[in-house]
């Protein structure tokens, strides 16, 4: 599955990804708020078999879950990660998570390739809804919930054993 935007190609990871991967993934300031919460990937050797494992993953997943990379049309340089997977403990709810490396943050990648993966899932892979969660204090994932026009719901500890704020869209109320 690929989704293009205006700005934006969203593609499945391949492993040559691992060192652009790395600046998201092995970035203190987005690890720290990833969930579940996993430790900051320190070097380009563990990121490439954490791709691997993505990459080996990916044709198992029931669509429309999945990991993607976000990389600009322009330039080709991957900005982040997108995905779409069943929440624990009951695993009935699908989240949609991006991450974005620091370097690309405040340009809208976020917002613009999650909508194209919202739409996508929403039309082409007949998803009924859809949930983002983040911790209380990650302000950027919470403003781009808003911006996607989710609705928030409430918050909870019962996914990955966090107190997180979950945000959730409908495709009845989707907007492309």
């Amino acid at each position: 599955m690929t989704l293009e935007t205006e700005r934006l190609l969203i593609r499945e990871w391949v492993e040559g990804d691992a060192e652009a991967a790395l600046e998201i993934y092995g970035a203190a300031d987005v690890a720290q708020w990833l969930s579940p919460a996993i430790e900051r990937i320190s070097d380009e050797a563990t990121m490439k078999v954490v791709l691997h494992a993505w990459i080996e993953a990916q044709p198992n997943f029931v669509v429309p879950a999945g990991r993607w990379a976000i990389t600009r049309k322009d330039d080709g340089e991957v900005v982040g990660g997108l995905l779409i997977r069943l929440l624990p403990p009951y695993e009935e709810d699908l989240e949609i998570g991006w991450q974005l490396k620091p370097a690309a943050w405040g340009q809208g990648y976020a917002t613009e390739a999650s909508r194209a993966l919202m739409g996508w899932a929403f039309t082409d892979a007949d998803t009924d809804e859809l949930y983002a969660v983040a911790r209380p204090n990650n302000h950027r994932a919470i403003a781009t919930a808003k911006r996607l026009g989710m609705e928030w719901v409430g918050e909870t500890d019962k996914y990955y054993d966090l107190n997180l704020q979950v945000y959730r869209m409908r495709a009845a109320d989707f907007v492309a």
